[in-house]
């Protein structure tokens, strides 16, 4: 027995010291990657156990470990890592600032994830991307950022943003816009309230790996903007201030000037009368104006259509019976002719200046920034003047409690100008564009051509009341007259609490809140246009709201080579919408344009819109050794939108991802990372659709005389719901080369179920309630589609090291979308100038196809299916010259690209760096409208291209231009082929040229750092056609409308 006992205590003694050998102490010092500095206040935990510590001021740390264990540094401002415990004693650790590892950590939704953990598709653009560009919008920073990620470029009205589509489109009637997100929060507010300059990074999440968590609204992909914070122990005082010169990025269409219009016209007159049976020689004598009746018939010459002569010659002497210019005619008024010039005004300038401070101690971090942006668009009276600031704190209060707030306001005066419509008679590009150039801009005495005056001096403007273009008017004095500007104030706020219950578990609580005010001013003068003889005021009140708050549970734990991460969370968001507007005419007093001084009411209304969204959701992630990695989310979604059978819908999310590089097999230093990954899952799309379109609604104040009343305006609609996209999602990231050679490889397919179609209804139901004759239709769920494409990106440091640096990054996408499902009985759908069918895509386009020209009598000639009068056989093609003979029918053109992109090139040479950017389209076609008005074969006083000097005009001509011919518009210029352009394009979009001064210098005048640099936006854009805007829409649409501008900027930033 005492032998016995004497063994069992032998054997526990072993235990112990066993055990007692394997808690140790273990030491080190963590310091930064980027300069080596010592940082404190990092605390340094044992995973899965309560025992922590912080590092003191010099970087030191001292804990108890034991062998296997993994220790995790964490610090504000830093990424964690994790360091796995051998038998070392000593354990240094460096830490990389969150400002350089973006490649390492990824902005993902609802927190972050290392680059081996992480299993979708995202793209992360770093501040240091855009910071030097003059942007006043953020969403100019996304075009040609990524693969996947297609924009417009923005247009020149001051804060107008550029259009954004992630992986195509996912929709044919409701929204395709993808979610913003600013600090974790949905943002509602309009990114034209966002300084660029507070913007740390944007990351673009692509599939449904990344966006399943945002439920209902992630379908069209999800843009995460995080701001700026302060870092420990680096105080920093930053001055930002640039300078530069706007001008219009788009020239104008090339067209003809006043000595060849006036025989084109006169053409144009008489080959009408040609065709309607009048002989030649009279037809040419009425043209010229010498004959002004025939067999009873009074006839007008050209002068009399046209209603101006600019000539020093008579109104019948300007062209001759022989279509002929007077040679002795000069023009009167030459230098007040050109109507796009006078809409510019020259030297126009945009200005920012941001002032921030940020820094913190080990405990708590701020950042602060105060920008004003003094933008001014190059079309008369269009400016933005905008004052943005924001605070962000954060702090440790304890060991288990961190929390801080991230505060904005902005106050934005922006005038605009009336370029809205896109043939509105005061929008000025359309007038400007199109009004014939004979034309002047003020009054002139028809003999000497010299400027009317009034009593002060000042020229009078025309008003054209002799002008077959915009009679009545002009389009400069009314802008000029006219006012339209919005006062924008707006408010955001983010707060969050982080609970540390246990090392391995944390919950954390987030509230944001947005709120903009809009007061929008409009004024018609009483002098001329929609306004005159009373003159008319409206003012429109908007207010949005959005709130959101969540709260997150997680739960974090390694276990030797496994590691599991569990976050569960709920989240309820509301918004609000309020609309007050009144209007009133008659001024009573002059320069007064407050609504009491007009002295009868037009109208006044308002109204309210809600919507709200209550969400649970979760995501699970299980890591084996930084190898296997298997994630997947949940989202349930209930949406105020739809009736309560559709209100709830389940969105969720699986993928992996193989670390491949981590494998034993790979041992060649050549591959620094190589990961293989997948996902699959849904994602919702709610926007675009309304915010009570399941219910009936009806219309107020359809009153009868003095009773009141209101009609129906829609019908009810209980089975209306999101739209659902299916994602797949497969690529490959490398890093190879010790990183000189990264880049990733993938494969997306982005099926959409249950398209929304307004499908008509009869416009009597029940035989009681007629339906607004606006809203015949209602939306049904009744559609499918898919986008496929591969993407590229591809980043080479050319040359690194020493001196002189040179890298270039190369992004490639190519997509395919069509349509696999329409509703029952509309197998076609004319949308335009494309069609709608299975088979096809949404921008394939489906016109009347133009065959070419008749040599014998200009004719132009289109394919047709039938055989009527009018119609003729050349070969195996039936043809006709009606327009409404020739049948629609796809031409195998789209507007989708086959491929878009981007090339960035970098370079350094000691202080100085040279940054370009270029975008790129290869493939898919425009209509260019804009072309096709110019090129009409009639419209008097309407502005023609030069191509239309190589018309057709006498038998024989071989051409592809119709005859001019006032008669026949209908025929010869008839939407078609024609008109369909090339829309590949080439466009500068960026370059900078900057220099840092060396720190010696820097040294001496007692600052950290100073940057100057000249950067230029959008300075050269090649494509098929002068004027034609190819990176204006995505649809292969041109408009009238504000078009980009060219920006040349002088910058410095000085950090003290």
């Amino acid at each position: 027995m005492k032998q016995k006992l004497l063994s069992m205590l032998f054997v526990l003694t072993c235990l112990v010291g066993y055990s007692l050998a394997q808690t140790r102490q273990v030491g080190g010092k963590v310091t930064s990657a980027s300069d080596g500095t010592p940082i404190s206040g990092v605390s340094v935990a044992i995973v899965g156990t309560s025992t922590a510590t912080q590092t003191d001021e010099n970087g030191d740390y001292g804990v108890s470990v034991t062998n296997g264990g993994t220790l995790s540094f964490t610090s504000i401002g830093y990424a964690a890592k994790r360091v796995t415990i051998g038998n070392e004693s000593t354990i240094n650790v460096t830490l990389q600032s969150l400002e350089t590892s973006l490649d390492e950590v990824l902005v993902v939704a609802y927190g972050t994830v290392d680059k081996h953990s992480h299993v979708g598709s995202s793209a992360q653009i770093n501040s240091k991307e855009f910071e030097n560009r003059p942007l006043t919008n953020v969403t100019s920073a996304l075009v040609g950022s990524a693969p996947g990620v297609q924009g417009t470029l923005s247009g020149g009205a001051p804060g107008s943003g550029a259009g954004i589509r992630v992986r195509g489109f996912g929709s044919i009637n409701a929204s395709n816009d993808p979610l913003y997100v600013v600090d974790g929060i949905p943002y509602d507010a309009g990114t034209a309230n966002l300084n660029p300059d507070d913007i740390e990074s944007i990351a673009v999440l692509k599939d449904a790996a990344t966006t399943a968590l945002y439920g209902s609204r992630g379908a069209n992909g999800v843009i995460m903007v995080t701001t700026k914070k302060g870092k420990v122990n680096q105080n920093n005082f930053t001055v930002n201030a640039s300078a530069g010169i706007i001008r219009r990025g788009l020239p104008e269409y090339d067209r003809i000037d006043a000595f060849d219009y006036y025989p084109l016209m006169w053409e144009s007159l008489k080959n009408s009368l040609l065709s309607a049976g009048v002989p030649d020689d009279v037809a040419r004598s009425i043209a010229s104006g010498n004959t002004t009746s025939y067999e009873g018939n009074t006839y007008s010459g050209i002068y009399s259509q046209l209603g101006y002569n600019p000539f020093n010659v008579p109104n019948n002497e300007i062209v001759d019976e022989r279509g002929m210019m007077n040679p002795n005619a000069q023009l009167l008024y030459g230098d007040d002719l050109d109507w796009a010039k006078a809409i510019q005004t020259g030297g126009r300038q945009r200005q920012a200046y941001g002032i921030s401070y940020d820094g913190g101690s080990d405990k708590t971090t701020f950042y602060a920034n105060l920008g004003y942006t003094n933008d001014q668009g190059y079309l008369l009276k269009s400016d933005l003047k905008r004052i943005i600031g924001r605070v962000n704190v954060n702090t440790q209060a304890t060991d288990w409690l961190r929390g801080g707030f991230n505060l904005t306001a902005n106050y934005s005066d922006n005038k605009f100008d009336n370029a809205d419509g896109n043939t509105s008679i005061i929008n000025p590009f359309y007038v400007s564009r199109y009004i014939g150039p004979i034309y002047p801009i003020h009054q002139h005495d028809p003999v000497t051509g010299a400027y009317v005056l009034d009593e002060f001096g000042n020229r009078q403007y025309d008003f054209g009341d002799n002008r077959p273009f915009t009679p009545g008017r002009n389009t400069i004095y009314e802008n000029q007259l006219d006012s339209q500007n919005d006062i924008r104030s707006a408010f955001g706020g983010r707060t969050f609490l982080e609970f540390q219950i246990l090392p391995q578990l944390k919950a954390t609580t987030n509230i944001g809140l947005d709120v903009q005010d809009t007061h929008e001013r409009l004024y018609d003068n009483p002098i001329i246009g929609d306004g005159s003889p009373a003159g008319r005021a409206y003012h429109y009140f908007y207010r949005t709201t959005s709130y959101t708050w969540n709260q997150l549970l997680e739960f974090d734990q390694a276990f030797g080579k496994h590691r599991v991460n569990v976050m569960a969370g709920h989240e309820n968001y509301a918004y609000k919408y309020n609309y007050l507007s009144g209007s009133r005419s008659e001024m009573i007093v002059d320069g007064i344009t407050e609504l009491p001084n007009f002295a009868s009411v037009l109208g006044t209304t308002s109204y309210e819109h809600n919507r709200t969204i209550e969400s649970f959701f979760g995501r699970g992630t299980y890591d084996f050794d930084r190898k296997y990695v298997l994630n997947g989310s949940l989202r349930r979604d209930g949406n105020s939108r739809f009736h309560r059978d559709f209100r709830w819908a389940t969105f969720w999310s699986i993928g992996g991802a193989w670390n491949i590089s981590e494998e034993d097999f790979i041992n060649s230093d050549k591959i620094n990372f190589l990961k293989l990954r997948a996902s699959y899952g849904t994602v919702g799309n709610d926007a675009g659709i309304g915010n009570y379109p399941y219910q009936a609604l009806y219309t107020l104040g359809r009153n009868n005389a003095d009773k009141p009343g209101l009609t129906q305006r829609s019908l009810p609609n209980d089975s209306i719901t999101w739209e659902t996209s299916k994602n797949f999602d497969i690529g490959i990231d490398f890093e190879v080369l010790d990183r000189r050679l990264r880049g990733s490889v993938e494969y997306f397919d982005r099926k959409t179920d249950g398209l929304i179609f307004a499908v008509p209804m009869a416009l009597i139901h029940g035989g009681v309630i007629n339906v607004d004759p606006y809203y015949h239709t209602v939306d049904q769920n009744i559609g499918n589609m898919y986008n496929r494409g591969l993407e590229l990106t591809l980043t080479a440091d050319v040359v690194r090291g020493g001196d002189f640096n040179y890298s270039t990054t190369l992004n490639l996408t190519h997509q395919k979308n069509k349509i696999t499902e329409m509703p029952p009985g509309q197998p076609l759908i004319q949308n335009g100038t494309k069609g709608l069918s299975v088979g096809h895509s949404i921008y394939d386009f489906h016109l009347r196809e133009f065959y070419g020209v008749d040599p014998d009598n200009g004719d132009a000639l289109y394919r047709t299916n039938q055989e009527t009068d009018n119609t003729r056989i050349i070969g195996n093609d039936t043809l006709t010259t009606v327009l409404g003979e020739a049948n629609l029918r796809y031409v195998d053109k789209t507007a989708i690209p086959d491929v878009y992109g981007s090339m960035r090139h970098d370079l350094g040479y000691k202080g100085f760096s040279l940054s370009l950017m270029f975008t790129f389209q290869l493939g898919g076609h425009i209509y260019d409208s804009g072309y096709a008005s110019l090129m009409s074969s009639g419209g008097y006083g309407n502005a023609k291209h030069i191509d239309i000097m190589d018309r057709w005009q006498q038998t024989g001509d071989v051409t592809d231009i119709p005859r001019m011919d006032a008669g026949a518009t209908a025929n010869l210029n008839g939407q078609s082929t024609r008109f369909l352009t090339s829309a590949s394009y080439l466009n500068l979009n960026t370059i900078v040229l900057g220099y840092n001064l060396p720190q010696s210098v820097l040294g001496a005048i007692n600052m950290k750092d100073c940057y100057v640099y000249l950067s230029g936006e959008n300075l050269g854009l090649l494509s098929a056609r002068k004027g034609m805007n190819v990176v204006g829409s995505f649809n292969g649409t041109v408009s009238n409308s504000y078009n980009f501008n060219s920006l040349f900027t002088v910058g410095t930033r000085i950090k003290f």
